[in-house]
């Protein structure tokens, strides 16, 4: 997979802060407060899991460049620390991870997470919720939000900060917000949570789909989805 460097200025950073996620994360934590219904929790946090996957579909191509910033200077040795207690603790491959972004892993040589998040009770479900919307990745998010205020251009688009002041500002307080990412990831391992989409969506899927219809139009031999899934070493879905 080809990485890609994070630019550590405000124009680099801005992608990352204004997302999905943080939006609904919002609206959970009102619906909440509220007391909402089981409902209306669950829509939302349809919205919340997209936002997060969104989040993680960003993030997946500069994972690599982040984690070499990581070990290049010793300040970031207790993020480093973090990673090393995320990696330890993961079941699951970069490949398993992809899998479940795309909505249709985890891999079968993979362990399948413990929890279905629809057979929760309800306060389950909302402990749940409640874990989730509380994440340091959120804390991050603002701190980083508000080092992109303090580091804005001037009505004339020239950073009131000097260029080595926003390094020394964005780049620890960006890797922190990556690192906490990871965290949540690892969280979620053990959550089976199936949106009823996304497999659709993923390239390999689509030129199996696109080969099935070319020799069934040829009167080839063609494959079912159950038989492109397991090809592709994925676990089958219940399609109704």
């Amino acid at each position: 997979m080809t990485q890609t460097q994070v630019t550590f200025t405000p124009d680099g950073i801005h992608p990352f802060v204004e997302r999905l996620l943080f939006t609904s994360r919002e609206r959970l934590v009102g619906l909440l407060a509220q007391s909402a219904d089981r409902a209306a929790l669950e829509t939302e946090f349809r919205e919340f899991f997209e936002g997060y996957i969104g989040l993680g579909f960003l993030l997946e191509d500069y994972e690599e460049s982040l984690l070499a910033v990581l070990k290049t200077e010793e300040r970031f040795s207790p993020l480093r620390h973090r990673v090393e207690s995320v990696v330890s603790q993961r079941s699951s491959s970069p490949d398993g991870r992809i899998a479940r972004r795309m909505g249709v892993g985890p891999l079968l040589t993979e362990p399948q997470p413990e929890i279905k998040v629809i057979e929760l009770s309800d306060a389950d479900f909302r402990d749940l919720l409640d874990t989730l919307v509380s994440w340091p990745l959120f804390a991050a998010r603002a701190r980083l939000a508000k080092c992109l205020k303090d580091t804005e251009t001037d009505g004339e688009g020239v950073y009131r900060l000097h260029q080595s002041e926003t390094d020394a500002r964005l780049k620890p307080t960006f890797l922190e917000f990556f690192v906490c990412y990871l965290e949540l990831e690892q969280f979620l391992e053990n959550y089976e949570y199936d949106q009823d989409e996304g497999l659709e969506m993923r390239p390999e899927v689509l030129e199996e789909w696109d080969r099935s219809i070319a020799e069934a139009e040829a009167g080839e031999k063609t494959y079912s989805l159950e038989e492109v899934e397991r090809e592709l070493g994925l676990e089958p879905e219940c399609i109704p």
